[in-house]
């Protein structure tokens, strides 16, 4: 998403306000002025839940009067202070987004859709029946198709129907030029156009129907649809595919006969015992006293399933699935299992996503900072991630509950934020997803950086990636202007993740998400008193808007973060070998105990959502086949 009108809308509304305030106050303000008033306006905006431009109006008068007697002095007033820690802190959890992939198949961009009313399929006039987004809709000319179907499609998007490319082709090589002849028609019962897929609405004179092949469509799609009057689409991509195949099977009898051991196919099989899971309360646990590792032995070599594990509670849940604790059936090992719905991950396009997280987790275990993966496997309708099990929660949890941590604190977990993050970039790696709900603490009180679905591989030297996604909170100006670029958005969203840990609040905080990037693009943050000047260096280092310029990329003219004068007192050394002590220890009662994870997630029953079967007759399992893996690493 490119952000272009709503950063015009802000500037046009900062650039009002300005000019009202000049002519009040009788001389040129400066851009920090003109920020104070704004940030004073959502300041106000957050404390009476109102509109900002009304409510915050005399609020803004006081802040004008104090900023017009500071003579360029940047440093905040008492009052300024006090406003800024009246705004509430973080208080919600803030999702990651990322924009919908777009399939070009013959000029069609088509996206996945979900359809509030019955739709039927343009190619194969089927209905287009599932759960959530059930198949594909060109943006361009609305045709509506199953995803299984998208591909199929004969020709190119027309622009104009009797000017498409489809239409010249097939006119070219089959002479098919046989336009429809429309005409307006009532419908006495329920009728869906054949291009769009959608109901033709109405009481009479719904849409047109052609004299000839019996077409229906409705008046805005009938430029759109080609001249193949009387021509079946679906009969004629079957016939052309099979003259292909046979094609191509000729050419290969030619060759010479290929060794029995390279033709042969291997098949997987998946355990569908999906309703094995149980759940179970806090009375019914009996752990060890001391705390511990939640790994006591050193599991074995071998293919897992779905009956190796016994699933206890939930963790945490998302719109990708769940996350649930787990112990290893026969021992007193357990694991967080992220359990994701294969029908999910299909309707979404995540099937890349799915494979670079595990490909990512499976460097967990050369690095101490990054969350370990003990293994991977499937059943026909979920997959599953079986991953260490941080006892600690995440560091989201900790800050909701003690507001904001002490810089020694913050500078620690940071170092080690740090060390991780340089780690996954040496690997040509991209994080696009650092925030506090990923960063999440282990029995010893030590970090792991968990959750790889964002990430972009294979990012070296001159390569650069171009997606919109992260989350807003955290998105650095490049990617919120749609630039390309590389690794430098990691080191803005560490420092906003340093911000929040130190401050216990977001460097920017917008009404919408519009307001947010305007701010994130054009403004800089507020820094508190109680920020040492160390602190406050690091953190305007790293929320540079001048990517080439930021702290922690290599060559950055502000030198190796880990020689900023805010670590002077860390050990780099130590750090790398997890031997610092750690600040804090999560108190546990027992190795079952998740006070530290959400009651709303905890209280929820620790059972896989079970899928429909015909949804799981008709699901491609092709893309998972090599999903399956045990690591080597943390097994015997």
């Amino acid at each position: 998403m490119m952000f272009t009108g709503g950063a015009t809308k802000k500037k046009t509304q900062s650039q009002s306000t300005s000019s009202s305030s000049n002519s009040n106050s009788g001389h040129r303000r400066t851009p920090h002025d003109r920020y104070m008033v704004d940030r004073q306006r959502y300041c106000s905006y957050e404390v009476s839940r109102q509109r900002p431009d009304r409510s915050g109006r005399q609020l803004n008068y006081q802040i004008r009067q104090q900023t017009a007697q500071r003579d360029g002095d940047n440093t905040p007033t008492i009052d300024e202070e006090a406003a800024f820690l009246s705004v509430s802190g973080i208080t919600r959890r803030r999702g990651a987004i990322r924009h919908q992939k777009v399939h070009e198949v013959q000029g069609h961009k088509f996206v996945a859709k979900f359809f509030r009313q019955p739709t039927f399929c343009a190619f194969c006039g089927d209905f287009l029946w599932g759960f959530g987004k059930q198949g594909y809709q060109c943006q361009m000319c609305q045709c509506a198709v199953h995803k299984r179907c998208h591909e199929k499609i004969l020709g190119n998007c027309p622009e104009s129907g009797k000017e498409s490319k489809q239409t010249i082709y097939l006119q070219e090589r089959f002479k098919i030029n046989v336009p429809h002849r429309f005409q307006v028609h009532t419908y006495v019962s329920p009728s869906f156009c054949d291009h769009c897929g959608s109901l033709l609405w109405g009481v009479i004179k719904q849409g047109l129907k052609c004299d000839l092949c019996g077409t229906n469509c409705h008046r805005k799609c009938e430029k759109q649809i080609p001249n193949l009057c009387g021509v079946n689409q679906k009969l004629l991509a079957e016939a052309l595919s099979s003259v292909k195949k046979g094609s191509t099977s000729e050419s290969r009898e030619g060759r010479p006969a290929l060794s029995s051991s390279s033709t042969t196919t291997t098949t997987t099989t998946s355990d569908d015992d999906d309703e094995g899971s149980t759940t179970e309360t806090d009375s019914d646990f009996s752990g060890p006293a001391e705390i511990r590792s939640p790994l006591k032995t050193r599991p074995k070599f071998k293919k897992y399933c779905v009956d190796d594990f016994r699933f206890i509670k939930v963790l945490g849940k998302g719109s990708f699935g769940k996350v649930m604790l787990a112990q290893q059936v026969g021992t007193e090992n357990y694991f967080a299992v992220k359990c994701l719905k294969k029908d999910v991950v299909l309707e979404d396009n995540d099937v890349e996503c799915t494979l670079i997280e595990r490909k990512v987790l499976t460097l967990g275990t050369k690095h101490p900072y990054l969350c370990h993966l003990f293994c991977s496997f499937q059943t026909t309708s979920h997959l599953f991630f079986v991953m260490e099990y941080l006892t600690g929660g995440d560091l989201m949890f900790h800050i909701q509950h003690s507001g904001r941590f002490d810089e020694y604190r913050a500078c620690f977990y940071s170092a080690e934020i740090c060390s991780g993050l340089r780690f996954l970039h040496n690997k040509g790696i991209i994080y696009r997803d650092l925030k506090l709900d990923n960063i999440l603490l282990d029995y010893q009180g030590h970090i792991r950086i968990a959750d790889f679905g964002m990430c972009k591989l294979q990012i070296y030297l001159d390569k650069f990636a171009d997606t919109f996604c992260g989350t807003p909170d955290y998105m650095a100006p490049e990617v919120i202007k749609g630039q390309h670029y590389n690794q430098c958005v990691d080191w803005w969203s560490f420092g906003v993740l340093l911000y929040e840990m130190m401050v216990g609040k977001s460097p920017f905080k917008g009404c919408d998400e519009d307001h947010l990037f305007w701010l994130i693009c054009n403004e800089e943050p507020f820094y508190p008193r109680f920020l040492t000047t160390q602190a406050q260096s690091l953190l305007k280092q790293l929320l540079d808007k001048d990517c080439t310029k930021r702290l922690g990329i290599p060559y950055s003219p502000y030198g190796d973060i880990q020689c900023h004068p805010f670590y002077k007192y860390i050990d780099w050394s130590k750090i790398e070998r997890k031997e610092v002590e750690t600040p804090y220890k999560p108190k546990l009662r027992h190795i079952l105990d998740v006070q530290f994870f959400d009651p709303l997630f905890t209280k929820r029953s620790a059972a896989l959502t079970p899928i429909d079967d015909s949804i799981l007759s008709s699901m491609d399992q092709t893309p998972f086949k090599d999903f399956s893996y045990t690591n080597p690493n943390i097994t015997e």
